[in-house]
Protein backbone atom coordinates (compact mmCIF):
# COMPACT_ATOMS: atom_id res chain seq x y z
CA UNK A 1 0.00 0.00 0.00
CA UNK A 2 2.86 2.39 0.87
CA UNK A 3 4.53 1.79 -2.50
CA UNK A 4 1.19 2.49 -4.21
CA UNK A 5 0.75 5.77 -2.33
CA UNK A 6 4.28 6.84 -3.19
CA UNK A 7 3.50 6.19 -6.88
CA UNK A 8 0.67 8.79 -6.89
CA UNK A 9 -0.50 10.55 -9.00
CA UNK A 10 -1.47 7.47 -10.97
CA UNK A 11 -2.19 7.81 -14.70
CA UNK A 12 -5.50 6.10 -15.52
CA UNK A 13 -5.53 6.79 -19.26
CA UNK A 14 -6.75 9.42 -21.69
CA UNK A 15 -10.20 10.93 -22.04
CA UNK A 16 -11.90 9.52 -25.16
CA UNK A 17 -13.33 12.91 -26.26
CA UNK A 18 -10.48 15.32 -25.47
CA UNK A 19 -7.44 13.04 -25.58
CA UNK A 20 -6.24 14.62 -22.33
CA UNK A 21 -4.84 12.51 -19.50
CA UNK A 22 -6.85 11.45 -16.46
CA UNK A 23 -5.07 10.86 -13.16
CA UNK A 24 -5.98 9.68 -9.65
CA UNK A 25 -4.26 11.16 -6.62
CA UNK A 26 -4.53 12.29 -3.01
CA UNK A 27 -5.00 15.95 -2.11
CA UNK A 28 -5.68 18.05 0.95
CA UNK A 29 -9.42 17.30 0.62
CA UNK A 30 -8.96 13.57 0.09
CA UNK A 31 -8.66 11.26 -2.94
CA UNK A 32 -9.69 12.64 -6.34
CA UNK A 33 -9.53 12.16 -10.10
CA UNK A 34 -8.45 14.97 -12.40
CA UNK A 35 -9.00 15.55 -16.12
CA UNK A 36 -6.09 17.78 -17.21
CA UNK A 37 -7.24 19.66 -20.31
CA UNK A 38 -4.17 21.87 -20.70
CA UNK A 39 -5.13 25.49 -21.42
CA UNK A 40 -8.79 24.67 -20.77
CA UNK A 41 -7.95 23.96 -17.13
CA UNK A 42 -8.29 20.99 -14.85
CA UNK A 43 -11.55 19.30 -13.90
CA UNK A 44 -11.48 17.67 -10.45
CA UNK A 45 -13.91 15.22 -8.81
CA UNK A 46 -13.63 13.75 -5.33
CA UNK A 47 -13.81 9.99 -5.02
CA UNK A 48 -16.92 8.55 -3.39
CA UNK A 49 -16.91 6.27 -0.33
CA UNK A 50 -16.47 2.93 -2.17
CA UNK A 51 -13.76 4.20 -4.54
CA UNK A 52 -10.08 3.59 -3.78
CA UNK A 53 -7.41 5.88 -5.22
CA UNK A 54 -5.10 2.87 -5.79
CA UNK A 55 -7.64 0.68 -7.62
CA UNK A 56 -10.00 3.10 -9.43
CA UNK A 57 -10.39 2.37 -13.14
CA UNK A 58 -10.59 4.72 -16.12
CA UNK A 59 -14.27 3.82 -16.65
CA UNK A 60 -15.17 4.78 -13.07
CA UNK A 61 -13.15 8.02 -13.37
CA UNK A 62 -15.02 8.92 -16.58
CA UNK A 63 -18.30 8.21 -14.79
CA UNK A 64 -17.32 10.57 -11.93
CA UNK A 65 -16.15 13.27 -14.34
CA UNK A 66 -19.43 13.11 -16.27
CA UNK A 67 -21.41 14.02 -13.13
CA UNK A 68 -21.97 17.73 -12.40
CA UNK A 69 -19.73 19.29 -9.75
CA UNK A 70 -21.16 19.63 -6.26
CA UNK A 71 -20.99 23.26 -5.13
CA UNK A 72 -21.02 22.94 -1.32
CA UNK A 73 -22.96 26.17 -0.73
CA UNK A 74 -21.34 28.26 -3.43
CA UNK A 75 -23.51 29.36 -6.29
CA UNK A 76 -26.76 28.82 -4.45
CA UNK A 77 -29.84 29.69 -6.39
CA UNK A 78 -31.42 32.99 -5.44
CA UNK A 79 -33.88 32.89 -2.58
CA UNK A 80 -37.53 32.77 -3.55
CA UNK A 81 -39.56 35.80 -2.45
CA UNK A 82 -42.31 35.27 0.10
CA UNK A 83 -44.41 37.86 -1.69
CA UNK A 84 -43.98 40.03 -4.77
CA UNK A 85 -45.22 43.58 -4.25
CA UNK A 86 -44.66 44.93 -7.76
CA UNK A 87 -42.28 47.08 -9.77
CA UNK A 88 -40.54 50.19 -8.43
CA UNK A 89 -42.04 53.32 -10.09
CA UNK A 90 -38.62 54.84 -10.92
CA UNK A 91 -36.65 51.93 -12.41
CA UNK A 92 -39.26 49.15 -12.79
CA UNK A 93 -37.12 46.71 -10.76
CA UNK A 94 -39.14 44.32 -8.59
CA UNK A 95 -39.86 45.00 -4.92
CA UNK A 96 -40.24 41.74 -3.01
CA UNK A 97 -40.51 40.48 0.54
CA UNK A 98 -37.97 37.85 1.61
CA UNK A 99 -37.41 35.87 4.78
CA UNK A 100 -34.07 36.62 6.41
CA UNK A 101 -32.24 35.55 9.58
CA UNK A 102 -33.73 38.56 11.44
CA UNK A 103 -37.23 38.22 10.05
CA UNK A 104 -38.98 39.30 6.86
CA UNK A 105 -37.57 42.23 4.88
CA UNK A 106 -38.31 44.24 1.74
CA UNK A 107 -35.73 44.21 -1.05
CA UNK A 108 -35.27 46.50 -4.04
CA UNK A 109 -32.02 46.12 -6.00
CA UNK A 110 -29.28 46.08 -3.35
CA UNK A 111 -31.31 47.92 -0.70
CA UNK A 112 -32.90 45.87 2.08
CA UNK A 113 -35.28 47.31 4.68
CA UNK A 114 -37.00 45.66 7.62
CA UNK A 115 -40.77 45.59 7.65
CA UNK A 116 -42.11 48.61 9.56
CA UNK A 117 -43.45 48.02 13.09
CA UNK A 118 -46.90 46.44 13.03
CA UNK A 119 -46.73 45.33 9.38
CA UNK A 120 -47.04 41.72 8.32
CA UNK A 121 -46.16 40.02 5.05
CA UNK A 122 -49.84 39.95 4.04
CA UNK A 123 -50.65 43.55 5.05
CA UNK A 124 -47.57 45.12 3.44
CA UNK A 125 -48.34 47.45 0.52
CA UNK A 126 -46.02 48.78 -2.14
CA UNK A 127 -46.41 52.35 -0.78
CA UNK A 128 -45.29 51.25 2.69
CA UNK A 129 -42.39 49.33 1.15
CA UNK A 130 -41.31 52.39 -0.86
CA UNK A 131 -41.25 54.58 2.24
CA UNK A 132 -39.27 51.93 4.21
CA UNK A 133 -36.76 51.58 1.35
CA UNK A 134 -36.45 55.38 1.01
CA UNK A 135 -35.79 55.72 4.74
CA UNK A 136 -33.15 52.96 4.56
CA UNK A 137 -31.48 54.54 1.52
CA UNK A 138 -31.44 57.94 3.31
CA UNK A 139 -29.81 56.47 6.42
CA UNK A 140 -27.15 54.75 4.29
CA UNK A 141 -26.03 58.01 2.67
CA UNK A 142 -25.91 59.82 6.04
CA UNK A 143 -23.84 57.07 7.64
CA UNK A 144 -21.40 56.97 4.71
CA UNK A 145 -20.96 60.76 4.94
CA UNK A 146 -20.37 60.44 8.67
CA UNK A 147 -17.77 57.75 8.12
CA UNK A 148 -15.89 59.79 5.52
CA UNK A 149 -15.89 62.85 7.80
CA UNK A 150 -14.57 60.75 10.67
CA UNK A 151 -11.90 59.27 8.42
CA UNK A 152 -10.90 62.77 7.26
CA UNK A 153 -10.67 63.95 10.88
CA UNK A 154 -8.52 60.92 11.77
CA UNK A 155 -6.20 61.65 8.83
CA UNK A 156 -5.79 65.29 9.92
CA UNK A 157 -4.99 64.19 13.49
CA UNK A 158 -2.46 61.65 12.23
CA UNK A 159 -0.80 64.32 10.05
CA UNK A 160 -0.54 66.73 12.99
CA UNK A 161 0.92 63.98 15.18
CA UNK A 162 3.50 63.10 12.51
CA UNK A 163 4.51 66.77 12.14
CA UNK A 164 4.83 67.12 15.91
CA UNK A 165 6.99 64.00 16.11
CA UNK A 166 9.24 65.14 13.28
CA UNK A 167 9.65 68.58 14.92
CA UNK A 168 10.49 66.94 18.26
CA UNK A 169 12.90 64.59 16.50
CA UNK A 170 14.62 67.51 14.76
CA UNK A 171 14.99 69.39 18.08
CA UNK A 172 16.44 66.28 19.74
CA UNK A 173 18.93 65.82 16.90
CA UNK A 174 19.94 69.50 17.04
CA UNK A 175 20.41 69.32 20.84
CA UNK A 176 22.46 66.14 20.55
CA UNK A 177 24.75 67.64 17.91
CA UNK A 178 25.23 70.81 20.00
CA UNK A 179 26.11 68.71 23.05
CA UNK A 180 28.60 66.68 20.98
CA UNK A 181 30.24 69.87 19.69
CA UNK A 182 30.60 71.24 23.26
CA UNK A 183 32.17 67.98 24.47
CA UNK A 184 34.60 67.87 21.55
CA UNK A 185 35.63 71.49 22.05
CA UNK A 186 36.21 70.89 25.80
CA UNK A 187 38.35 67.82 25.10
CA UNK A 188 40.50 69.67 22.55
CA UNK A 189 41.06 72.63 24.90
CA UNK A 190 42.05 70.34 27.79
Amino acid sequence: MAVGLLALPRLLGVHPETGAKIQASLGRFGPYVVHDQGKEGKDYRSLKGDDNVLTITLDRALELLSQPKSTRGRGKSAAKPLRELGAHPEDSEPINIYDGPYGPYVKHGKTNASLPEGETIESMTIETALSALAAKAGSKSKSSRGKSAAASKTTKTATKTTKAKSTTSAKTTKTASTTTKRKSSKSTSA
